[in-house]
């Protein structure tokens, strides 16, 4: 016992001198070690907090679990918020791929927003993680917004479905959702558990989390494609596929303050990109939907 104690002491003075690739070694012989231990379970590692996130390799992470590569992609936003808001302000982007710290891609519109195929061509590419960054999302309301009774929300009735159905059928091929409609807001946001459950979106591969805050409060999300439709008030069916920002934990989030009963709030990326006329009708309190 002596003698291991006193093996071990030596590896531990000599621990601060080893290399950056020397230390990645040492962590994967201690995995390996616990999970001989634990009977051939793969332990998760813990998070290696003397390397840069951006070398963690593509196969480590194709590795992990859900809740493991969401951990990464988070940690990724809080070591280098400064450095990311920087970046896409200067592109002018909504969004950018990076990998190993270098950038390579980015885009001023979520409609060509990276899917499961780029992320795992760049991945492969390069042997390290793609992560993609979302630049903050403009939303103009306020906190103090009252919806008593002199104070009405505008709503819109709209109709979301996975991206590869029809809308022939609404009441039969997608989920009815009697959403708030903010122009102030550029992005759409429903509730990722909602959309889940009822098939609307599907598992991917390879999940990109985003977090920013809204009121005050954090929020996480995924950007996710959606087909939304309305119906106008002729009864033509006007839909199109969105990149719409999908919130976790939703009841629990921001976007419940202002309204406590919101079921998701439609901004102007669903009026232009479905080339929509609306009309709000103050005295009616109705939100109409036009025809050419």
């Amino acid at each position: 016992m002596e003698t291991k104690n006193s093996t071990l002491e030596q590896v531990l003075e000599t621990i601060d001198d080893f290399a950056p690739d020397e230390l990645d070694l040492v962590e994967k012989r201690l995995a390996a070690a616990r999970e001989k231990k634990n009977g051939g379970a793969r332990v998760p590692a813990a998070p290696a907090a003397t390397r840069d996130i951006f070398a963690t390799t593509f196969e480590e992470y194709l590795a992990m679990s859900d809740e493991e590569r969401d951990a990464v992609q988070l940690e990724a936003y809080a070591r280098y918020r400064q450095w990311i808001d920087e970046e896409l302000r200067q592109r002018r982007a909504r969004w950018m791929l990076v990998c190993g710290g270098t950038v390579i891609e980015s885009s001023p519109t979520l409609r060509n927003y990276p899917r499961d195929e780029k992320f795992r061509e760049v991945g492969e590419q390069f042997g390290l993680i793609p992560f993609v960054f979302a630049a903050q999302p403009l939303i103009e309301e306020t906190s103090w917004a009252d919806l008593g009774d002199d104070d009405f929300y505008p709503r819109l009735s709209i109709v979301v479905a996975a991206e590869n159905k029809d809308l022939r059928d609404p009441q039969n091929d997608g989920l009815i959702i009697n959403a708030d409609f903010d122009t102030g807001s550029g992005n759409t946001f429903f509730d990722h558990a909602k959309l889940s459950n009822e098939g609307v979106i599907q598992r991917q591969e390879f999940r990109r989390a985003n977090v920013h805050f809204h009121l005050g409060h954090p929020f996480r999300y995924h950007i996710l494609p959606v087909l939304v439709g309305v119906v106008t008030e002729a009864g033509k069916m006007i839909s199109g596929v969105i990149e719409a920002l999908c919130v976790r934990d939703w009841t629990q989030s921001p976007f419940r303050l202002p309204n406590p009963s919101r079921q998701a709030l439609v901004g102007r990326n669903v009026l232009t990109e479905l080339s929509l006329q609306v009309k709000l009708d103050g005295r009616r309190r109705v939100t109409q939907l036009l025809d050419d």
